[in-house]
C-alpha cells in the first residue's frame, strides 16, 4: 500500500488491540462466568467504539483514501478494511452476549479477546512483520487450555496444524518481500505463491476444506466462526492484487479462483451423505465463504464488491445461524445425532425464525442482503469466468438444500406435547440475535446503502488492479 497521506487525530486503533489484549490477560482466569461475559462485552463495547471514531474520521477527510495513525503510525484505516474489521468486532460482541452459560468461561472470553487482538494487527498493520505477528497469534487461544473446551488440542488439531502451514508459508513470503515493507507490490513470483498458498490453506480450499468442519465437530462451533469469519485470508489477497503481479502470480490466482469454485461444489457435495449438524454448518459455511475469493479473483470492480458484499454477508449470517444451534443445543440433548425431527419450534419459535432467516440469507434468498451479494458477484465475474454462473447456481441450491434439512432436524415433525418444556430465546441472545436478521433483511430490502459502501473499497482495489471504474 501507498503512503498514507494525512495521519488520524488519535491512535485509535492501537488503543484498541491494547485494550483487547488487556481484557483477554484479565478475563482469563476469570472462575465467574456472568462476571467473564460482561467484563468481555465492555471491552468489546470499548473497542467499538474506539473504531468507530477512526472510520468516521477516516470517512470525513477530504482526498485522503487512507488515513495512518499518529505517535509512530503502526496502524492505518481506509475504505478496504475499516467497515470489516469494525464488523468483525461486533460479531465477536454478539459471540459474547449469546454464548451458553457453560461456554462463557474466563478462558473463552479471553480467548475471544485475544482473537480480536490479534486480528486487528492482520486487518491495519502498516507492515508486513505486524501482518505476519497477528496472523500468527489469531490461533494461539486455541493452543492454550481452557478454550473453546477442555479437550481442544485433539479436536483443534486441523485448525493449527492448517494455521501452522498457512503462517509458515506467510511468513518466508514476508521475510523474502522484506518485513518493513507496507504491501506485497513487486514481490517475487516465489514469494506471491507462497502467500497464494496461505491464502488458500486459512480459506478453507480444496484439499483444506475440513478443517472448519472437524472444528466445529469436536470443539466449540462459536469458537470456529469466530475464527473462520476474520476472512483474513481475503484480507491477504486484497492487499497482494495490484498491477504490478507477475504473469506468473497471475496464473497462480486464476488457480486459486478455480479451486474456490471447484470447493464450493465439492464440499457442497459432500453434505449429501452429512448427517452430524454441527460438520454440516462448517461445510456450508466454507462452501458459501468460497465465493468470496472468487469474486476478489475476477478483476472485475463489480465482481469485487460482490464479493465485499457477500464477505458482510456470510460473516453476518453464519455467525447468528451458528449461534442459534449453539443456543439451541445447550438447551436440549440429542442434537448432535441429526438423524430424529425434534419439533423444537413448538418451544423455541424464536430461535426457529432465527436460525431460518439468518440461514436463508447465507444461502442468498431473494428480499435478503445473500441475493444482493450474489447477484452482484454473479454479473461482476460472469465476464471473466463463465463458470461461476453455473457453480453458484449449483452450489447455492445444494446448499439450500442442507439448510433446510438441518432446520427440519431441529424445529420440524413433532407436536408441542412431545417436546420438553425449554426457554426460547433469552434477552441477551434475542436482541443481538435480532439485529444480526434485521441488517441480512433490511440490507436485502434496502441494500443501496451497504453496497454504495463496499462501493468504495472495490473502487480503491480496482484502481490498484489498474481497471478502469465501472468496466466488467
Amino acid at each position: 500500500m501507498p503512503e498514507a497521506t494525512s495521519l488520524l487525530s488519535f491512535p485509535w486503533i492501537s488503543a484498541s488491540a491494547l485494550a483487547a489484549l488487556a481484557g483477554a490477560i484479565g478475563i482469563w482466569r476469570c472462575t465467574d462466568p456472568d462476571r467473564a461475559r460482561r467484563s468481555a462485552a465492555l471491552v468489546l463495547a470499548g473497542v467499538v467504539a474506539l473504531l468507530l471514531a477512526a472510520m468516521l474520521e477516516q470517512s470525513r477527510a477530504v482526498d485522503s483514501a487512507r488515513m495512518a495513525e499518529p505517535w509512530g503510525g503502526l496502524f492505518e484505516v481506509d475504505a478496504v478494511n475499516g467497515f470489516p474489521m469494525l464488523l468483525y468486532v461486533l460479531l465477536a460482541l454478539v459471540t459474547v452476549l449469546v454464548a451458553p452459560r457453560r461456554d462463557a468461561s474466563g478462558p473463552f472470553m479471553g480467548g475471544v479477546l485475544g482473537i480480536i487482538a490479534a486480528s486487528l494487527l492482520v486487518y491495519a498493520g502498516r507492515s508486513l512483520a505486524l501482518i505476519v505477528i497477528g496472523w500468527w497469534l489469531t490461533a494461539l487461544p486455541f493452543a492454550l487450555n481452557g478454550f473453546a473446551g477442555s479437550r481442544h488440542l485433539r479436536h483443534h488439531r486441523s485448525l493449527l496444524l492448517v494455521h501452522a502451514l498457512a503462517g509458515g508459508a506467510l511468513t518466508a513470503a514476508a521475510l523474502m518481500i522484506g518485513p518493513r515493507a507496507p504491501d506485497f507490490d513487486h514481490a517475487s513470483t516465489v514469494a506471491m505463491v507462497l502467500v497464494v498458498i496461505a491464502v488458500a490453506l486459512r480459506k478453507g480450499i480444496f484439499p483444506a476444506h475440513g478443517w472448519l468442519a472437524r472444528t466445529f465437530e469436536g470443539g466449540s462451533p462459536l469458537a470456529g466462526a469466530l475464527f473462520f469469519n476474520g476472512h483474513l485470508g481475503a484480507l491477504i489477497l486484497l492487499r497482494a492484487e495490484s498491477t504490478h503481479l507477475a504473469a506468473t502470480v497471475q496464473t497462480a490466482l486464476h488457480y486459486l479462483n478455480w479451486g474456490a469454485l471447484f470447493t464450493a461444489v465439492f464440499t457442497a457435495f459432500l453434505m449429501l451423505g452429512e448427517t452430524k449438524p454441527r460438520r454440516m454448518l462448517g461445510l456450508l459455511c466454507v462452501s458459501q465463504a468460497a465465493f468470496i475469493l472468487a469474486g476478489l479473483c475476477s478483476a472485475q470492480e463489480a465482481g469485487i464488491a460482490g464479493a465485499l458484499l457477500l464477505w458482510v454477508v456470510v460473516a453476518v449470517a453464519s455467525t447468528a445461524l451458528v449461534a442459534t444451534y449453539r443456543a439451541v443445543e445447550a438447551r436440549f440433548t440429542g442434537v448432535e445425532d441429526g438423524i430424529a425431527m425434534l419439533g423444537l419450534a413448538a418451544r423455541t419459535p424464536r430461535m426457529a425464525v432465527f436460525f431460518l432467516v439468518s440461514g436463508l440469507a447465507l444461502v442468498g434468498l431473494p428480499g435478503t442482503l445473500g441475493y444482493c451479494a450474489e447477484d452482484l458477484l454473479y454479473h461482476g465475474a460472469l465476464e471473466s469466468e463463465p463458470l461461476l454462473g453455473v457453480v453458484l447456481l449449483l452450489a447455492t441450491a445444494l446448499n439450500a438444500i442442507h439448510l433446510f434439512r438441518l432446520f427440519s432436524h431441529l424445529f420440524l415433525g413433532r407436536l408441542a406435547a412431545e417436546v420438553p418444556e425449554m426457554p426460547d430465546a433469552l434477552p441477551r441472545e434475542r436482541w443481538p440475535l435480532t439485529l444480526c436478521v434485521v441488517l441480512v433483511v433490511a440490507g436485502g430490502l434496502m441494500p443501496h446503502r451497504l453496497v454504495q459502501l463496499r462501493e468504495a473499497a472495490a473502487k480503491q482495489v480496482a484502481e490498484k488492479l489498474g481497471l478502469e471504474h465501472g468496466e466488467h
